[in-house]
């Protein structure tokens, strides 16, 4: 078995195609570990991680990238988020605190996030933010971000997701591939058809198997499909689990959620981190009640 938790930056055919891949297993699981989520949770915040990377592994600069999907119930959400598209951290908040596994294996995203579900994915940099809205309308998460793109009109874009999950180990992969316009105001459904139609039958013969850390290693997979497109990996990007929680932090929340209600905290706080399961004890004094 190969080194997986990484995302891979690659190019086809100079520069015509472009495409992120990327594999978490070690870092995905350590971030679920202290949870007790149903393995379809596990399995749906592993998918979110790794399509989060490929959407963010473009990005240069600083940045934090948050992906989210709200609804009621019975999961009412499930969080991602990253820093620098290096680090990330993630959460589920069910609607009630006990969930039948056996139950919840079969839903579809629609009937997991009930009516109104949506998928929020945000980029944040210094000074200014932009946000992305999916709908949930289709049964798992790849076919609702497949669909987003078909709709909007966008850059012609693939979009391969696959999860796996047990009681001891979670995996997932993704796989983004897009056209790339010669120049500004190129026809984006005109251009390269041929090719493009090509490199969608290629995508199409890969296997979940294959895409997840149980197959051939992340770079050997890219050359084993895409060969006749020479792919060439620009970039490697190593990913891993972080939590930036921390005391001070929390301190500050609680100071502008007091300052906001106008209101002093009556008794000291005993408050558990949702990303990491760390616990803090805050006492009155630190918050200025």
């Amino acid at each position: 078995m190969t080194s997986s938790d990484k995302c891979l930056s690659f190019h086809l055919q100079e520069g015509a195609f472009k495409g992120h891949f990327c594999r978490l297993s070690t870092s995905i699981t350590d971030a679920l570990k202290m949870h007790n989520y149903p393995l379809r949770v596990n399995q749906l915040l592993a998918e979110m991680a790794a399509i989060s990377h490929c959407f963010s592994a473009d990005i240069k600069s600083d940045s934090k990238t948050t992906m989210q999907l709200t609804g009621t119930s019975p999961l009412k959400l499930a969080l991602v988020n990253s820093q620098d598209s290096k680090f990330f951290r993630c959460c589920a908040t069910l609607a009630q605190d006990t969930l039948d596994s056996n139950a919840t294996d079969t839903l579809s995203i629609p009937k997991l996030f009930g009516q109104n579900g949506k998928l929020v994915f945000t980029i944040e940099f210094s000074n200014h933010s932009y946000q992305t809205i999916i709908e949930l309308s289709a049964a798992n998460l790849q076919d609702c971000i497949q669909h987003y793109f078909i709709q909007s009109q966008q850059i012609p874009t693939i979009i391969l997701l696959f999860s796996k999950s047990s009681f001891k180990a979670t995996e997932s992969a993704a796989l983004l591939l897009q056209a790339t316009p010669e120049s500004p105001g190129s026809n984006l459904f005109e251009f390269e058809n041929d090719t493009w139609h090509h490199l969608s039958c290629l995508a199409a013969t890969l296997k979940d198997h294959e895409l997840l850390s149980s197959g051939p290693a992340m770079e050997h997979l890219l050359n084993l499909v895409f060969n006749q497109l020479n792919p060439v990996v620009s970039r490697e990007t190593s990913l891993s689990f972080k939590c930036t929680c921390s005391y001070e932090r929390i301190v500050d929340i609680l100071k502008r959620i007091q300052s906001e209600n106008k209101s002093n905290m009556d008794e000291d706080l005993h408050i558990r981190c949702e990303s990491c399961g760390k616990k803090y004890s805050v006492d009155k004094v630190s918050i200025g009640s």
